[in-house]
């Protein structure tokens, strides 16, 4: 065969797969998940939705309405992402895609776009455990891709998670045209049909790995793995950079009837912060909550701990002072505050993320193998306090 009939061959055989994959996602139908009704979980707050909004009303956010204006301004940009926020519903579609709007359209340098921006299926198995099925990847502003294509058209239920760095303004599940989607009924990950979306949740507030940072898709951060595996709503109120015990979100967080509160925000904290804002920060959460489990995560050994010993120092001294705080507060009654000690002095055979620093992309930010072992770190921790 000439190089001129290859190089055409090619370039048909190419054109035809794209015109087969576009007239797939042409078929099908797009559904508006608002209008539906479908369970959307991972929402703490009850009053997220804003009035006279044009650009977003707050329906996939993770802040309440009322905290505009009166939480720091980078924290509130930051409760617009959707960490967290994922969509429950059931079909029998051989094909399942998605159409969403970003609020932002954000990107970054050390973080995949599927993560920041891109949406997550799961499907729910027979063994009764969540799967995954496959990832939407973003392609603009207003992006519209395929999960996955040819199964056999079996009735299932779907997980399906919103962005980690980017906000929603509007989202639709695309099914074939024959096809049905549904409420779900298995219960697992359904939040109540009624009052505080967020009742018996696990609610985790951080920093930039609590939100997702920098995982390859939403489904593998640490708390939406946790969150499967222990069949609970997990709210994620990870702010990047910021998550720095401000008092307005102790405040809000204490009003959440959740199941356990898990407080993993010391790599946003130096020693200043630590002294002066874990007091209030945690008696507030206990105080409202006093039946209810709060675990105060000490640092973890980040890899390059073991070469600077400078921060294993800063490190060593703010979990000192972490848990000086959680044993005082035990002492006045507080016997639901817990101290997890993550850093073990810092001895790396035993860090949370692995003992081969491989874990992360950038010595602090965590890939999917970070993640995965960090929830497996978390998760004795997790049931037993769930217990």
């Amino acid at each position: 065969m000439k190089l001129l009939d290859f190089k055409i061959l090619v370039l048909a055989l190419l054109m035809a797969s794209f015109e087969a994959a576009g007239q797939k996602a042409s078929e099908l139908r797009y559904y508006d998940v608002r209008e539906l009704g479908l369970p959307v979980i991972g929402r703490g707050f009850a009053d997220c939705i804003r009035e006279n909004d044009t650009i977003s009303d707050g329906y996939y956010t993770r802040l309440p309405a009322s905290m505009q204006g009166n939480v720091r301004k980078a924290v509130w940009d930051l409760g617009q992402n959707s960490s967290g926020i994922a969509v429950r519903f059931r079909s029998d579609s051989r094909c399942i895609g998605a159409k969403w709007k970003l609020l932002n359209n954000f990107g970054m340098a050390h973080m995949a776009a599927t993560g920041v921006k891109g949406l997550d299926l799961y499907a729910l198995g027979d063994d009764i455990q969540w799967h995954f099925a496959g990832t939407a990847q973003p392609n603009g502003k207003v992006s519209c891709n395929i999960f996955i294509r040819k199964m056999d058209g079996n009735m299932r239920e779907y997980l399906m998670y919103l962005p980690l760095y980017d906000g929603v303004t509007s989202l639709e599940i695309g099914i074939d045209s024959t096809a049905t989607i549904l409420q779900p009924e298995n219960p697992s990950l359904i939040p109540p049909a009624a009052g505080n979306p967020a009742e018996g949740a696990i609610l985790v507030y951080g920093t930039s790995v609590t939100q997702g940072g920098c995982a390859s898709r939403p489904g593998m951060s640490f708390t939406s793995i946790l969150e499967r595996k222990l069949h609970r709503q997990t709210i994620n109120l990870g702010f990047s950079g910021n998550g720095r015990m401000d008092g307005v979100i102790a405040e809000a967080i204490a009003g959440v009837p959740a199941s356990v509160f898990v407080i993993d925000c010391l790599a946003n904290c130096d020693y200043d912060i630590v002294r002066d804002s874990t007091e209030y920060f945690i008696r507030t959460i206990a105080e409202a909550n006093p039946e209810t489990p709060v675990l105060m995560l000490s640092n973890y050994c980040y890899p390059y701990h073991w070469l600077d010993a400078q921060f294993r120092e800063d490190a060593a001294r703010e979990n000192a002072l972490w848990k000086e705080f959680c044993d005082r507060l035990r002492k006045e009654g507080y016997k639901n505050i817990r101290y997890i000690d993550l850093y073990s002095e810092c001895d790396m055979k035993k860090s949370a993320i692995g003992p081969d620093h491989e874990g992360t992309v950038d010595g602090v930010h965590m890939t999917d193998l970070g993640f995965l072992r960090y929830a497996q770190a978390l998760l004795p921790y997790l049931e037993k306090a769930l217990k």
